[in-house]
């Protein structure tokens, strides 16, 4: 029987501990059987002392790991061994591991930075005990190998790129299997390259985690991958970006993430449904796990039990928040319309001097939409205190700024610089726009 996994990304929104028994409980019924935890930046690494955003202690971590175990479900930790890493490399404290000065991923040829990672695969090991697996993460490195030192250490390669990611995944993957745990590792590179004979390379207990969201089986690569004779999982994503313009509830995206998991399930293969909580640890937060209640229960081997319009909480609290994702959407689409108003008033006032007609017509709306949006952000608050979840704040504050258009004042009319900033923020809306404001 395949294994079917949950891997849950906690830079994003995601429960508070008091409320992470509720929520491996609906994952129990749905048919889930392990959980893959991605602390990234939230948890207070030792490690990384001093650049973590630490909503998570370690007796917390502990602790959800241990309620995790008690209810059947293996647990284990996805660290990140190169890339993904723009949370502790962006300050100085770590400026130096860089690649080619580059946040998001170590330089691999610089041995601090190696010993960086190998410390932190010793942590995430000592966290979560007994974990079958460590994730050591490993895709989307795009400035693998831009350095003066990997290139000069993979001049002699038939491909240095893929040498030096080589080698550094080795090292750590041999690392992980010395200490008793199975090393996972995305699939990516491999696939992107087509240097499937590559992966033979790797200690033989490495599993390949083969992620791919928008194609049909049978998929780029997996049969590749799967003649090297190495274990390789199938990787369907129920929450992924991007997110952000598209509302708090997109049915469309919700739809397009089911379709996903259906055609992987198709393969027969392991499975590790991702559940992004952002693209990266500077960008939007996606919604709560509510918005993708349908992809959830697709996802769960039981799954096929529950609905949305059932009377358990999840079904309860996935449909309060399609209502307010209704709410967001009307306040988006009237926000919209009043900011192409502005367009004309502002054309106006290059002709007639009547800032009154912003009264008229603008100023009063203006209002009107901004008290509707300030109630459907106290609305939005109850709903991550009812139900457990981080990040509040930070989520609402920029969902709530982006339905708000820039209003201004009527005497601004008359203020050139004031008009100039309107007109180029108007060219983002309608490009035709000229800096005088013509079209």
């Amino acid at each position: 029987m395949r294994k079917n996994y949950l891997h849950l990304d906690f830079k994003g929104i995601a429960p508070l501990p008091h409320k992470w028994r509720e929520y491996l409980e609906l994952f129990k019924n749905l048919g889930f059987e392990g959980i893959l935890l991605e602390l990234d930046c939230k948890y207070a690494w030792k490690t990384w002392r001093g650049v973590t955003w630490d909503r998570y202690s370690e007796s917390d971590i502990r602790r959800m790991v241990s309620i995790a175990r008690d209810m059947g479900f293996a647990v284990s930790l996805l660290i990140q061994m190169q890339g993904h890493l723009e949370w502790a490399l962006a300050g100085e404290k770590y400026a130096s591991f860089r690649e080619s000065g580059f946040i998001s991923e170590i330089c691999p040829s610089n041995p601090a930075a190696v010993r960086k990672i190998e410390e932190w695969i010793d942590e995430a090991i000592a966290l979560c005990p007994d974990a079958p697996y460590l994730h050591l993460g490993g895709d989307e490195v795009s400035h693998l190998c831009s350095c003066s030192e990997c290139r000069k250490r993979s001049s002699c390669a038939e491909d240095p790129r893929m040498s030096i990611y080589l080698d550094h995944a080795r090292r750590c993957c041999e690392r992980v299997a010395e200490k008793g745990l199975r090393p996972m590792l995305w699939s990516d590179v491999f696939v992107s390259r087509k240097c499937y004979d590559s992966i033979k390379t790797l200690p033989p207990e490495t599993i390949l985690v083969n992620w791919c969201y928008n194609e049909k089986a049978p998929f780029s690569g997996l049969a590749e991958m799967q003649a090297t004779g190495y274990e390789i999982w199938g990787a369907p994503a129920i929450r992924c970006g991007p997110d952000c313009l598209s509302g708090i509830y997109d049915e469309q995206r919700v739809t397009a993430r089911i379709d996903n998991i259906r055609q992987w399930q198709q393969t027969g293969t392991d499975l590790l449904h991702t559940v992004w909580g952002r693209s990266s640890s500077f960008n939007f937060l996606y919604p709560p796990w509510h918005c993708f209640a349908d992809a959830f229960a697709e996802a769960g081997t039981n799954g096929a039990a529950w609905s949305i319009d059932g009377d358990d909480t999840f079904a309860i609290q996935s449909r309060r928040w399609r209502s307010l994702g209704k709410k967001y959407t009307e306040l988006q689409q009237r926000g919209f319309l009043l900011f192409k108003s502005i367009a004309g008033i502002i054309r106006v006032s290059h002709h007639v001097d009547r800032p009154e007609l912003f009264n008229a017509d603008c100023l009063s709306p203006a209002k009107k939409l901004d008290a509707e949006i300030l109630q459907l952000g106290r609305e939005l608050h109850s709903f991550f205190e009812d139900n457990g979840l981080s990040d509040a704040d930070e989520f609402i504050d920029t969902r709530l700024a982006m339905l708000r258009p820039s209003l201004p004042h009527p005497q601004d009319l008359k203020d050139e610089d004031f008009m100039l900033q309107m007109r180029r923020k108007l060219r983002q809306v309608s490009p035709d726009i000229d800096e005088t404001g013509k079209g």
